[in-house]
């Protein structure tokens, strides 16, 4: 049984998210030091690689909110110059 069965990531805030991805990193850091190759470190890479997975997808979520919140829901575009009417010259 590991503390990750059945762990839903989205349900996590990213500053959640980055705090379980700074624990597994230093798991994986003692696991390299302690020479523990094989079905711990793959587990623990598994789930790195799915935590950094959904921060990313989070992050890129908020991006495009803020680009939608900056984007106009229409967009005229018009010949502006051309209804300029020019000045005589004296």
């Amino acid at each position: 049984m590991s503390i990750f069965d059945d762990m839903d990531y989205s349900k996590l805030t990213e500053d959640e998210l980055d705090e379980k991805i700074q624990d597994v990193l230093a798991k994986v850091e003692i696991c390299y030091k302690v020479s523990t190759a094989g079905p711990v470190l793959d587990q623990l890479l598994f789930h790195l690689d799915s935590l950094k997975m959904e921060l990313g997808d989070k992050l890129e979520k908020q991006r495009f909110e803020l680009i939608q919140g900056r984007t106009p829901d229409t967009l005229t575009i018009t010949d502006d110059d051309e209804d300029e009417t020019p000045t005589e010259q004296k």
